[in-house]
């Protein structure tokens, strides 16, 4: 692995993941800058690195520090990459004296928009799009989507008078126009595929919804390029719908590899590394969430997994009597089973937005549908099962005998059904060691 600077500068970096993208192809040390307005044009002028990523809020502003900008990126307006060739054309990969380089911008977001909607099965060719958003992201998108042969492209801006979209290239043949997000119940129904460039909806504002799905009939895709959450809300409603849709996290990866192929003079060498890399931050960063009946074992599974990932178990019940320094029998017989549900709300909320956690959740978790589309954002959701003559009882307000567990399941096993991304069997009498292997084999390998 090389010690030569590699890296992203951005403002606030604290949530990147870029340094673990770069470092998981194994080719060089990549670090984090985060620079103030002032600090930006120097970083850049003394031409101390070998490759950069540039983000929020400088993919305008380090184009004139360019010596070269790429057709696509001028297109535009926006540099996200900087790497370097010298005068003879030749890439990095090539020995560069110091006099003979020439700082190259391109965009590979670009790329890696590209990657994210044909992985996800969505075509912009003949389609109505509307982009949410107006800024460097929104810029690339519009000019992807029209080089994808979109049919009309619609730019939503809060302040359209004041803030047109550039492209007058796509404007001059009628393709692309603003609107306020007042008008868009004019155009819902010529609406094909929506991506949404805002970061409404990104932690730790998750749940926030820019627009509602349902109100665009015709709507066949959705574009959320926020990957923190996984699952925004615009997505989570896309998912209830049947639409096609992707967040930004492949869009992520493979703008990163595509930019790496560009530092080290191989454009395009690491792009068959993308869908590992995806898979790899997913299982890593995403939660398992356990659901289902009181008493199918989703504590002792969860420590399974904890012990299995390396992740943090939460148990939804623990910390409930936690906070309200009761147990659950006397919450419920204090507060009555609403306040209860109300303490576990606010649990699932909190933790759904939480990564690299096994929540084990009680088993009415799922009665509410915010708490399924809070643990659904971030979690895989595992229904964990087992016959209902092998459930206990004790200590458990709502499930006290037999029958009271019959009418349960009854009510509640369609709710875990249609949450449920996997479903584990837990009726056997095997030992602790047969039970984890069995959670190892049937569980994490189908993440």
């Amino acid at each position: 692995m090389t010690n030569e600077k590699y890296g992203l500068i951005g403002k606030t970096l604290v949530h990147s993941y870029s340094k673990e993208i770069h470092e998981a192809l194994g080719r060089y040390q990549y670090q984090l800058f985060s620079l103030a307005e002032d600090e930006m044009p120097d970083f850049i002028n003394a031409r101390d690195f070998r490759g950069l990523n540039v983000t929020i809020p400088y993919k305008k502003d380090v184009i004139p520090l360019c010596d070269e900008v790429t057709d696509l990126a001028r297109g535009i307006g926006a540099v996200n990459t900087l790497f370097w060739k010298n005068a003879s054309g030749a890439g990095a990969s090539e020995s560069i004296s110091q006099e003979d380089k020439i700082l190259v911008g391109h965009n590979t977001d670009y790329e890696g928009f590209l990657y994210a909607a044909s992985r996800a099965g969505i075509d912009f060719k003949g389609k109505g799009v509307l982009i949410l958003g107006t800024g460097g992201t929104s810029l690339m998108a519009r000019r992807a989507a029209a080089d994808q042969n979109a049919a009309k492209i619609y730019i939503a801006s809060r302040h359209p008078e004041t803030d047109p979209p550039s492209g007058s290239e796509l404007q001059n043949a009628g393709i692309l126009s603003t609107v306020s997000y007042d008008q868009l119940p004019e155009i819902a129904a010529s609406i094909d595929v929506i991506v949404n460039t805002t970061p409404v909806g990104t932690f730790p504002n998750n749940m926030q919804q820019v627009i509602r799905l349902k109100d665009f009939p015709g709507c066949q895709a959705v574009i959320d390029v926020i990957y923190n959450p996984f699952k925004t809300a615009l997505l989570l409603e896309a998912e209830k719908l049947g639409l096609k849709y992707t967040n930004g996290l492949p869009m992520l990866v493979a703008q990163a590899t595509a930019a790496a192929g560009y530092f080290l003079g191989t454009p395009g060498a690491f792009q068959k590394e993308n869908q590992r890399i995806i898979k790899s931050m997913k299982q890593r960063m995403g939660n398992i969430v356990l659901i289902g009946m009181p008493g199918t074992g989703k504590s002792l599974i969860g420590k399974f997994l904890a012990e299995l990932t390396g992740k943090t178990l939460q148990d939804t019940d623990a910390k409930i009597e936690e906070e309200a320094k009761m147990t659950i029998p006397e919450i419920f017989e204090k507060e009555g089973e609403t306040g209860f549900r109300d303490r576990e709300s606010a649990i699932c909320k909190k933790l759904g937005k939480e990564r690299n956690l096994i929540i084990a959740t009680g088993g009415g978790a799922i009665l509410r549908p915010e708490n399924v589309d809070a643990l659904r954002q971030n979690g895989t959701l595992v229904h964990i099962t087992r016959s209902i003559d092998k459930l206990p009882t004790r200590g458990r307000p709502l499930s006290q005998n037999i029958e009271t567990l019959k009418k349960m399941e009854a009510q509640r096993m369609p709710l875990y059904k249609a949450a449920a991304d996997i479903t584990f069997r837990n009726n056997y009498t095997c030992s602790r060691k047969k039970l984890r292997q069995r959670v190892n084999t049937y569980i994490l390998e189908k993440l």
